[in-house]
C-alpha cells in the first residue's frame, strides 16, 4: 500500500499492538466518508518494522493523527563482515495532537477488522 494514497487526518488511535513478528497494528477510527463525517474502525498495519519511536507528551483523551508524512526510503546496515545485513525500509512520521511517531517498515496496509 502507498501511504500517500490515504488521508489519515482526524483518525483517532484507539489501540496499538506490537507483535513478536515485527508487526505494529494501529486500531484507528478512520474517515470513510468526509462529506458525512463517517468514521469506521480500521487497522493500519506496518510489517517488518525495524524502528518505532514515540516522541509525545503525556496526553489525556484519544490521540488523533493530524498528518502522516512520507519520508521516503532509508537504508540501514546491521552487523559486520559475513554477518552483515542491509535493510531497506520506508520511513514515515505520524504527527499527532500529542507529538510525533516515526516508523521504519517494509510494507503497510489498511485492513477492516
Amino acid at each position: 500500500m502507498n501511504i500517500d494514497e490515504f488521508s489519515f487526518h482526524d483518525s483517532q488511535i484507539l489501540e496499538v499492538k506490537e507483535t513478536s513478528e515485527q508487526t505494529i497494528d494501529f486500531l484507528i477510527n478512520f474517515c470513510t466518508d468526509w462529506q458525512n463525517n463517517v468514521f469506521e474502525k480500521r487497522i493500519l498495519r506496518f510489517k517488518d518494522v525495524i524502528n518505532y519511536h514515540i516522541d509525545e507528551i503525556p496526553f489525556v483523551g484519544r490521540i488523533t493523527i493530524l498528518q502522516i508524512i512520507n519520508l521516503g526510503q532509508i537504508s540501514k546496515t546491521f552487523g559486520a563482515g559475513i554477518n552483515q545485513i542491509k535493510a531497506v525500509r520506508n520511513k514515515i512520521e505520524m504527527q499527532t495532537n500529542a507529538g510525533n511517531r516515526t516508523i521504519e517498515y517494509l510494507d503497510c496496509g489498511l485492513i477492516t477488522p
